[in-house]
């Protein structure tokens, strides 16, 4: 019997949240290749190689399941990897580094490091997984329909101080188009109802049009990443006609000036004249708001910008200071190996004062449901209570936090933001 390649996540896949893991891509052709979910121990005699990825929530994980099996036939790759690969050779026969999709061809290079070889030939081991275990939290989304996701390119050629992702791969490279073509109508099999486009700036690519109309074959509802300034006019009447039906652009820290968001006003109020919904991310920096003063103060500068950008749907995350960014040397005082666990974006780890925490936490969901529950966002956006998997999802989180809201009362503030 042939001995397997087990393709693994650490963290492991969430089975309610999330999309295909980027793995389907590195893993090789062949009937003794499988993904596991679980991270389980395996024989390490019918083995030949773990091809694992790992995120920098998953380190302890990772650690921990690795000093159990034979360090010669694992291979390390991925975010952390890729950032520190050295800390990951006492682990791992290979540590790659970077973007791969070759996955036999980059370990035989020489060298315990090596460069993830990228060649392009084939689409995702989706075989090995149950597209069904795709949720996603967006708008309009049931629990039970289908969502499937697809790169077209990867790598960012930009370098925001606080993000890891060119750290990555800092080209933009391109798959060819036909390759595009294969994996949809791979992917048409599913029948998806919503398809995300996961690469970093979609319409950054000169061929983006010709992209998306192969993507539009699918015949599912279209979401993506974009930079405002790319959304001109004609760009966005384009996207329009041809099944995009969600936009997410990163807000960023609120108190903040950032230069690819001067037409950020512009690009959502054309997103929404043609149709499209607008998905906002933003990032809140516990440092700016340790006291209460500067919470109401942050808040409600952010809420005023939900009510001038008419958003559908927003989503935050706390500032997670990694390794390699411009932004580190400022915060890497105040990060330690245990925070590792927390860069999850929902925990304000670099808060080290417990209450102080968790009131930061439960303000970051008290805020977003308080603009989904507001008559502004009833009358001007639209209906919130629709059981779609963003609803579900705040009436998990409102469960979640329901002991510290009976502790807190926030009524009097709320009335304060809501005053239009």
């Amino acid at each position: 019997m042939d001995k397997k390649v087990i393709g693994m996540t650490f963290p492991r896949q969430d089975l309610n949240l999330g999309l295909e893991p980027s793995l389907l891509t590195v893993l090789p052709s062949g009937d003794n290749v499988m993904y596991s979910m679980e991270n389980k121990d395996y024989n390490d005699d019918e083995v030949e190689y773990y091809a694992c990825s790992v995120y920098i929530t998953g380190m302890h994980e990772f650690q921990r399941w690795a000093k159990k099996h034979d360090k010669n036939k694992i291979i390390t790759g991925g975010y952390e990897p890729t950032i520190n690969p050295e800390e990951f050779l006492p682990y791992s026969k290979k540590v790659i580094v970077g973007p791969c999709d070759s996955f036999y061809e980059t370990i035989e290079q020489e060298g315990d490091i090596v460069k993830g070889i990228t060649k392009n030939e084939r689409i995702p081991r989706y075989d090995l997984y149950d597209i069904r275990n795709n949720q996603q939290i967006i708008p309009d989304k049931i629990k039970d329909d289908i969502c499937t996701s697809i790169n077209t390119s990867q790598g960012c050629p930009f370098n925001c101080d606080f993000c890891c992702s060119p750290l990555m791969c800092d080209k933009l490279l391109s798959k060819p188009i036909d390759l595009i073509r294969k994996e949809i109508e791979y992917l048409k099999k599913y029948n998806p109802k919503f398809v995300f486009i996961r690469d970093e700036n979609f319409p950054l690519q000169k061929d983006w049009k010709e992209r998306l109309l192969e993507i539009e074959k699918l015949g599912a509802k279209i979401y993506l990443f974009s930079s405002a300034n790319l959304l001109t006019k004609e760009n966005v009447e384009f996207m329009s006609k041809h099944g995009v039906y969600m936009i997410c652009l990163g807000l960023e820290d609120v108190t903040e000036e950032y230069f690819k968001n001067k037409k950020l006003d512009e690009a959502c109020k054309l997103l929404h004249d043609n149709g499209i919904m607008v998905y906002l991310s933003f990032i809140v920096n516990p440092l700016k708001v340790k006291t209460q003063e500067e919470s109401d103060k942050y808040y409600n500068k952010l809420l005023n910008r939900f009510y001038e950008l008419k958003p559908e749907m927003v989503c935050g995350n706390f500032l997670m200071p990694f390794r390699g960014t411009k932004i580190w040397d400022d915060y890497k005082d105040l990060v330690n190996e245990e925070d590792y666990d927390f860069y999850n974006s929902k925990s304000a780890f670099l808060e080290k004062d417990p209450d102080n925490r968790k009131r930061m936490e439960y303000e970051m969901f008290y805020y977003q449901l308080l603009y989904y529950t507001s008559d502004f966002y009833k009358n001007n956006v639209r209906k919130f209570n629709v059981n779609d998997t963003l609803n579900l999802r705040f009436k998990e989180l409102q469960e979640e936090f329901s002991d510290y809201e009976e502790k807190t009362s926030r009524e009097s503030t709320k009335k304060l933001l809501l005053k239009k």
